[in-house]
């Protein structure tokens, strides 16, 4: 276990970023530098490159991490992360958060857990809170409900679920296969997935695909 390093002396608070998408990861940096009060020491893609910064020059007062990124998860960066900094105050957001992650988020240490589309003072009154000891965890944010999908984007999620190619998809829906690729774009998108894989296991986290 290795002692917290203080990074600044100036009273602000210190953050890191983790973020697999740059567009997120640009405008928290963004939005967040923009408020004298925080300062932002480093912004990284995944949770291994946060680690290996963190290692080498200590803990700032809060890690805003994402849940969901590619390889190294939220949750596994957070629990390294406290391996070495048992003190360590993350604060997970979630593109659609849900009430069974975050009880996770709890009972894995982290200091809160809200969702990406939360106001800008929103956040920015999270991190305040969490670098000052309290918890935020911000439940009233959560979407957990299948009618984030469409009635046609849960039917391609349904379809890809069954295994079948866009073109069999299109067929059964009679639609185009460029139709199918984008209704299955916008789905991947509401559900905070990369591919039709994570679209299908998101699915069936949600309850939109009952086993």
């Amino acid at each position: 276990m290795e002692a917290a390093k203080k990074m600044t002396d100036d009273g602000k608070i210190t953050l890191m970023i983790i973020d697999d998408h740059p567009m997120v990861r640009d405008g928290l940096e963004m939005m967040l530098s923009a408020r004298r009060i925080f300062k932002i020491v480093k912004t990284v893609a995944c949770g291994q490159e946060a680690v290996a910064y963190i290692r080498e020059n200590g803990i700032p007062d809060v890690v805003i991490s994402d849940v969901r990124m590619q390889g190294m998860d939220g949750f596994e960066t957070l629990a390294k992360i406290r391996r070495f900094y048992p003190d360590a105050r993350v604060l997970l957001l979630a593109g659609m958060p849900t009430v069974e992650e975050v009880e996770r988020a709890r009972k894995a240490g982290a200091a809160g857990y809200m969702s990406k589309s939360a106001r800008i003072e929103q956040l920015s009154e999270a991190v305040q809170e969490v670098a000052n000891d309290p918890s935020f965890f911000a439940e009233d944010s959560f979407v957990p409900t299948p009618s984030i999908l469409s009635p046609r984007e849960t039917d391609v999620l349904r379809l890809l679920a069954q295994g079948l190619s866009r073109e069999q998809i299109a067929e059964k829906l009679c639609i185009s296969p460029e139709t199918v690729k984008s209704r299955a774009k916008t789905m991947m998108i509401k559900l905070d997935v990369s591919n039709s894989a994570g679209a299908v296991h998101r699915g069936h986290e949600l309850g939109i695909l009952r086993a």
